[in-house]
């Protein structure tokens, strides 16, 4: 089986992207709370459905930079 490297570089972006996600999910559920009235304290209560929503943001920007990887690979064949 072939060994793999994942460079600091790649490490430092997935977690930057990660952290983006994150830091979307959160504003989404501020703005939420805002918008319905609801207490401030559920910011963190409902931390659970925050971090689905932002593992739900990271996939699809994974797949999204997967898709131009792909589209950009066949167009250099």
């Amino acid at each position: 089986m072939k060994d793999t490297l994942i460079t600091a570089q790649r490490k430092r972006t997935e977690l930057i992207t990660a952290g983006v996600c994150f830091l979307l999910a959160v504003l989404l559920n501020i703005g939420s709370i805002a918008y319905y009235k609801t207490p401030f304290y559920e910011v963190f209560t409902q931390i659970g459905y925050t971090l689905v929503i932002a593992a739900a943001f990271y996939v699809f920007w994974t797949a999204c930079r997967l898709l131009v990887w792909c589209c950009r690979k066949a167009l250099k064949k």
